[in-house]
């Protein structure tokens, strides 16, 4: 079922149109005449905004998802997610209103931005993160193409710092992106993230609902890594998936991998701890099985060529159901 567009608490903080210095008290003294994009913007440091964010990332990088998988208070917490996730949430069709950005464009920057996670090793719920702020940011701000890469860039950035132990150093993120930009436009960047997405970083995701469903109904771990490969493909396409609630994307998730292998689709226990019911879910269930069809014949191949691993149990070369049988 397509859930209806909320206003946004994360887009813009709720002043969509406003001009920026009206947003945010900012100095204007120091803005430039590019207010279309506002690379040069910086009211502090850059750097200061880098150490406290890397404090940060120190203390709590294992809190977001391993918090979740706390069993005595599933439910709480399951519940608070899903009123979160209402909150913080890109606008499903913002890239219509892009003067310069395709859906094309977004998603040869998300195939790249899986290339930098596998790169680096970096968590699942780091590019999860980075996307979130991707499409949130662009909710709000029109960009060029020739510095989208450098949201992107800045979005995994910060992603990093949040969710890490050891995030890769600013200069290996300036080397990644074969030295396109320099730090110091990196870093002012991230400040500008953090400005638009007025420092909340705290957001649930697709990977988080999906890690509770699984921990809640276990599923052997082909069906594990299946189901996130699967979830995982959803990054890729703002059109349909921005539509969908994290917590329903997970749940269709869930879905396609236990159909896949196990010739289930929805547990009952799952359907009671979510409120779903699998006709709420078919909608999203039959877009993510479409994105699984057409994967192999995409030029962005990242998400398939790293589930093709070991590690993740090859996943990506299983065949999926060529028809689900929904009716």
């Amino acid at each position: 079922m397509d859930e209806p567009e909320q206003e946004d608490k994360n887009s813009c903080s709720g002043k969509e149109g406003m001009a920026f210095e009206d947003m945010y008290e900012v100095d204007t003294s120091t803005l430039k005449s590019d207010l279309h994009f506002l690379l040069d913007f910086s009211t502090v440091s850059p750097m200061l905004v880098e150490s406290s964010l890397h404090a940060q990332s120190e203390d709590t990088s294992d809190f977001g998802t391993d918090m979740i998988n706390v069993t005595e208070y599933a439910e709480e917490i399951h519940q608070y997610l899903r009123e979160a996730e209402m909150r913080y949430r890109p606008k499903a069709h913002y890239l219509r209103k892009q003067p310069d950005i395709t859906e094309g464009m977004r998603r040869i920057l998300v195939d790249w931005l899986v290339e930098v996670g596998e790169e680096y090793k970096l968590r699942a719920e780091t590019l999860y993160l980075a996307v979130n702020f991707l499409d949130r940011f662009l909710s709000c701000m029109s960009v060029l193409r020739g510095k989208l890469q450098l949201v992107g860039t800045a979005a995994i950035l910060l992603a990093s710092k949040y969710e890490e132990i050891y995030p890769p150093e600013v200069d290996e993120f300036v080397y990644i992106t074969d030295d396109t930009y320099t730090k110091r436009q990196l870093l002012r960047m991230e400040h500008l993230l953090l400005k638009v997405l007025a420092f909340d970083l705290t957001v649930p995701t697709t990977n988080q609902f999906l890690l509770q469903y699984l921990r809640r109904q276990g599923v052997c771990i082909i069906t594990e890594n299946l189901a996130k490969y699967v979830a995982e493909l959803s990054l890729l396409e703002a059109d349909p998936f921005l539509k969908y609630l994290p917590s329903l994307i997970a749940a269709a998730a869930y879905c396609l991998a236990n159909y896949t292998v196990n010739r289930h689709f929805w547990p009952e226990t799952l359907a009671a701890f979510t409120g779903y019911s699998l006709g709420e879910i078919v909608p999203c269930l039959s877009e993510l099985h479409k994105a699984c069809l057409d994967i192999p014949h995409r030029p962005q191949q990242a998400i398939r060529e790293k589930y093709k691993t070991s590690k993740y149990m090859h996943v990506s070369l299983m065949e999926p159901p060529a028809v689900l049988p929904l009716q």
